[in-house]
C-alpha cells in the first residue's frame, strides 16, 4: 500500500480547485482531505467555482467506508457552490469507473461531471463554463 498524499491548489485566475491525490486513502485522509478543498472554496463564496481532480495516480478504492467518503464530496461540494467536476483519469478505466459510480452514488443531479485523458482538457473544459 502506497501512502495516501495530496496537493490542492486553486489555479490561478480561476475558480477551480486542482487537487493532485496518490497512493492509497483511508476514510480519514478522504474526509481530512474533502475538509480542506471545502476551506478552499471558501474563496468562492457566493460564485461558482469548479474541481479537477487529477485521479491517475491514486490507488484503487477498494474499502467500502473509503469509497462512501469519496461519494459524498460531490454532494459536499455542490452544497458549496461547485458547478462542476472535471477528472483527469489518462488512460485508467478502472479509476474512471469507480469516479462515475461515486457521482452516481451521491445523487447530485446539477453538478456535472466529465472525464478526460489530459489535464490539458480537462482545464479547457471547466474554463469554457466561465470558472
Amino acid at each position: 500500500m502506497r501512502e495516501p498524499s495530496c496537493t490542492n491548489t486553486i489555479v490561478p485566475g480561476t475558480n477551480i480547485i486542482k487537487s493532485e491525490p496518490y497512493g492509497s486513502w483511508t476514510p480519514e485522509y478522504t474526509i481530512n482531505n474533502r475538509e480542506n478543498i471545502l476551506k478552499m472554496a471558501e474563496n468562492f463564496k457566493g460564485q461558482k467555482w469548479g474541481f479537477m481532480g487529477l485521479i491517475y495516480n491514486m490507488d484503487p478504492i477498494t474499502d467500502p467506508k473509503t469509497s462512501e467518503e469519496f461519494a459524498k464530496y460531490h454532494s459536499e461540494f455542490q452544497k458549496n457552490g461547485c458547478v462542476a467536476i472535471a477528472f483527469v483519469v489518462g488512460r485508467k478505466v478502472a479509476i474512471k469507473a469507480q469516479a462515475q459510480r461515486h457521482h452516481d452514488i451521491s445523487s447530485t443531479e446539477q453538478l456535472v461531471t466529465q472525464h478526460f485523458q489530459t489535464e490539458e482538457e480537462a482545464l479547457e473544459w471547466l474554463k469554457s463554463l466561465g470558472l
